[in-house]
């Protein structure tokens, strides 16, 4: 790193040969002087953009930086050399022409230094500026995106986040005046990772300041929520010391500790990664340029050790399983720009706007569970420069391969923002919000997940909204926010286009009641029956007569089957208490015990009229 930047510092020295011939000539001392004075300027530039900004030492990398100081320093001697006049002829011609041309006005020579800076100055801001759309086509084509009418797998109840970034950096605050001389430290960027088979929300612990670096000896680990249970308390990892981070300085900082190994690969962006066991890493994804630099495309990770900084890269989807986010998701949401935008072309996009489509957010993507197990960047689309609440597709990355689909079979569904709307309608009485929207497919029905969080941020209910009708379903905790989701797809959409065999298996299952629940949430029953291993879940606002189940009654129920461990019920008959009375049609009255009834009546009101 260093040596470059001794190197670099000379394309602030005197560029023409010329000159330095007649400078030291002249005064050998002096112009000594000056070109050390402009290699110290160069020295400092080169520590500003070789050890701060930390550029890529590749060709391009290299033109795109210096080459703009290559020019300025052409342009400035240029103006400061003074320039010969224009001599035409041999001597004698000019001798004799003396008068003339003493009366014309004398034309200076064209700059040849000054004309190459401008010239590398225009170049360079064409490749910057301009040529950029000139391959748009070639940027749409990009993150090799492949376009899909199919739905999406469906999800376990497992694989939902259920707690918001906002609530997770709260508890995660809370823990965090746990650690010794907290006021050296501050709580680092919070994302989602999986580790060992579980959701959390990960956040390491930073330096506060230059200050605070000097006088601790390291960064005391990190703290990790679980992204699935929001009654679960944070964990303070506080059993590593950390020495490599982001907020460090000198040869600590991760960046500047990765460029000095790795100068000419292009850093993307960094994501936190501890493996199963809990030790910290730091993964750095890399890409190269094909356009200049212009189109980064996804190439690999730097997976760092952040106590001992230790590296290893790898090639895309050649890391180690415990890495979530190989792929930076600026670079996804880049992809999904680009093929949005400019799949038609550059002039489509800016005047027909023909199958032109955009992310939703210019500035994140959603990290979601697939199906797989893999780590996903997700974002919805909508129709360029509308205010809309509908999507036209989605788009999702595989964070740590890079594959990509376009996903078209979910046009006119509601998209992140009508999800929160809804959501937020939903809760206008208590001042609640959603937050976070996550699509997944839940039972084949593409779902938007909600957090719902109070004005503090602190989360108050999940609500699953359903993103074709905009039913919502809610619930104090995932597992009763899923079960209410499968009570409404069973029975609340009952509209020609969602029958419930549709959308889940229905089946009649029989046996013998030997446990009952107390009722939940003072509005569902549990039950076990034999021959069934699986939990009936009767909802008392549908199949009210539940409550007066007991055990050692035989029961038929009409179920959905979700494959999960629960059947919701959607009807059933007490075969027990049919057999025992019958049903209520079959009480019948005897006519003569009627008139009977009726005469004994009648005589008491006759006896009582006189």
């Amino acid at each position: 790193m260093f040596s470059w930047i001794f190197i670099m510092a000379l394309t602030c020295l005197e560029l023409n040969p010329k000159y330095w011939v007649r400078g030291l000539k002249r005064n050998s001392q002096s112009f000594i002087m000056i070109q050390l004075g402009r290699y110290v300027v160069g020295l400092i530039i080169g520590i500003v953009i070789i050890y701060f900004r930390l550029i890529d030492i590749s060709l391009t990398g290299m033109m795109n930086t210096y080459g703009f100081v290559v020019a300025i320093n052409l342009l400035i001697s240029g103006l400061f050399h003074p320039s010969n006049r224009i001599k035409k002829g041999k001597e004698q011609k000019q001798k004799q022409k003396q008068k003339q041309e003493q009366k014309k006005p004398k034309l200076p020579i064209v700059n040849v230094q000054g004309m190459l800076g401008a010239f590398i100055l225009v170049g360079l801001l064409v490749l910057n500026f301009v040529y950029p759309f000139t391959v748009t086509q070639e940027l749409a084509q990009l993150g090799e995106i492949e376009t899909s009418n199919e739905q999406i797998e469906s999800v376990t109840e497992e694989a939902v986040r259920s707690v918001p970034y906002t609530y997770a950096r709260y508890k995660s605050e809370i823990v965090f005046g746990n650690i010794d001389n907290y006021s050296f430290f501050e709580l680092g960027e919070s994302s989602i990772q999986k580790m060992d088979d579980e959701l959390y929300w990960v956040s390491p612990i930073e330096y506060a300041s230059v200050w605070r670096w000097l006088r601790a000896d390291y960064a005391p680990g990190y703290i990790m929520v679980s992204a699935e249970d929001p009654n679960a308390e944070a964990q303070l990892m506080d059993d590593y010391e950390m020495n490599y981070v982001p907020s460090a300085y000198l040869g600590e900082h991760l960046e500047r500790h990765v460029r000095k190994t790795y100068e000419d690969v292009i850093l993307m962006g960094y994501s936190f990664e501890p493996d199963d066991e809990g030790r910290p890493y730091y993964a750095y994804s890399y890409a190269y340029y094909d356009h200049y630099r212009t189109g980064p495309k996804a190439d690999g990770v730097i997976v760092v050790d952040a106590e001992s900084g230790e590296m290893e890269q790898y090639e895309l989807g050649e890391q180690p399983d415990f890495i979530d986010n190989a792929i930076d998701y600026g670079v996804a949401l880049d992809y999904a720009h680009w093929f949005g935008t400019y799949s038609n072309g550059l002039f489509n996009a800016l005047f027909a706007k023909e199958g032109v489509h955009q992310p939703t957010s210019d500035e994140e993507m959603i990290g979601v569970l697939g199906p797989d197990e893999d780590m996903y960047w997700m974002v919805d689309h909508m129709r360029p420069n509308q205010e809309s609440n509908t999507m036209v597709g989605f788009t999702m990355v595989n964070a740590q391969t890079g594959e990509a689909k376009y996903y078209t079979g979910s046009s006119g569904l509601l998209n992140a923002g009508g999800a929160r709307e809804v959501v937020d309608k939903s809760y206008q009485r208590e001042q609640w919000s959603g937050t976070q929207p996550v699509l997944y497919s839940v039972y084949d029905q593409y779902t938007w997940v909600v957090p719902v969080v109070d004005q503090n941020g602190l989360m108050r209910e999940m609500a699953m909204v359903h993103a074709d009708t905009g039913n919502v379903a809610t619930g104090s905790s995932r597992e009763e926010a899923f079960s209410s989701y499968r009570q409404m797809l069973a029975t609340d959409l009952d509209s020609d286009d969602f029958v419930p065999t549709d959308v889940l298996e229905e089946e009649t299952v029989e046996g013998t009641v030997y446990r009952v629940s107390d009722t939940l949430n003072e509005q569902y029953i549990q039950v076990l029956i034999t021959d069934e291993a699986r939990v009936l879940e009767f909802d008392l606002t549908t199949v009210a007569d539940a409550v007066f189940l007991q055990e050692g009654d035989d029961i038929a129920a009409q179920v959905v089957d979700t494959e999960e461990n629960v059947l919701n019920v959607v009807d059933f008959t007490n075969v027990t208490i049919e057999d025992d009375f019958g049903e209520v049609e079959d009480f019948e009255l005897d006519e003569e015990a009627g008139n009977e009834s009726d005469s004994e009546a009648s005589d008491e009101n006759g006896e009582g009229e006189e």
